[in-house]
């Protein structure tokens, strides 16, 4: 092999080796502006979560909004089986359960609207994305206080708090592409 195809093939993995930390950086990055503009936004979740999907490593602003979108609707469903459980063990009094059944429809729009977003982001209208990852983040919330309210809040904490900061994320991203 010569020298021009040895060096050549040196400055193509040169390139491709920074490509690869300039995408990295992009998630952390995008992950400091979401931190800065929404207090309730854990810059280690939103690291580790974006990161969790490989395209990420090479993703664009636009293409972390949409993961962060996707891990949203992923973890509303992840939820709604999670309630689908909770509803149907006998240990769970019918009053939890009435309360239950109320999360879950929160849940439904939480799909609803994070999968509208992902339509809205890859078309371009970010401002119906951003009123979509709106209504995606609020509704968790609204199940968390209303759970809290009736001394039941432990039931789906975990699970509220890590889907509305996906939708934060996701809403974060968006709102700095506008």
């Amino acid at each position: 092999m010569n020298t021009s195809k040895v060096l050549l093939i040196l400055i193509s993995l040169a390139i491709l080796l920074q490509s690869s930390e300039l995408a990295d950086a992009s998630v952390e990055d995008e992950c400091k502006i979401a931190t800065a503009a929404d207090p309730n936004v854990d810059y280690n979740f939103c690291v580790t979560s974006l990161q969790a999907d490989p395209r990420s490593g090479s993703a664009d602003a636009k293409e972390l909004a949409i993961i962060a979108a996707n891990l949203t609707v992923a973890n509303a469903t992840s939820t709604l089986s999670k309630i689908e459980k909770l509803v149907g063990d006998s240990k769970i009094d019918s009053t939890t359960k009435g309360l239950l059944n109320q999360c879950s429809s929160f849940y439904k729009d939480v799909v609803t609207a994070a999968s509208g977003a992902i339509k809205a982001i890859s078309s371009g209208s970010l401002g119906d994305a951003k009123k979509q990852l709106t209504k995606a983040r609020d509704n968790p919330q609204d199940c968390d206080n209303l759970l809290y309210e009736a001394g039941k809040n432990s039931l789906l904490t975990k699970e509220d708090n890590d889907c509305t900061n996906l939708a934060s994320i996701a809403q974060c991203i968006v709102a700095k592409l506008q």
